[in-house]
């Protein structure tokens, strides 16, 4: 019977850090731009797209071009993104293990 309160308690626990650690990386936001400057991505480390901002030079460059630097900027924004969301739950002190 103690042995399912105390497992209770520490998923209470578990809940509050994540809830915690989810409210840390929605206020934290980083910009990436493209390898052309064409396109700028915020993003939270949440992974929530804040803005996206497309320079007006981008008129001059190929539909393919543009396409490339998206792409580009979209997965340095992720990866970064994710980055930052393992340094914020091992500053936290981590997932604790059952």
């Amino acid at each position: 019977m103690f042995d399912k309160l105390g497992q209770l308690k520490d998923l209470w626990k578990l809940k509050n850090q994540m809830e915690e650690i989810k409210k840390r990386l929605d206020n934290m936001v980083i910009k990436v731009d493209s390898p052309r400057h064409l396109v700028e991505i915020t993003i939270s480390g949440s992974q929530e797209v804040k803005e996206v901002r497309v320079e007006p030079i981008a008129k001059n460059f190929t539909e393919a071009e543009i396409a490339e630097d998206l792409k580009a900027v979209i997965n340095k924004a992720v990866r970064d993104s994710q980055m930052m969301a393992a340094q914020a739950m091992g500053n936290f002190g981590g997932i604790p293990q059952a």
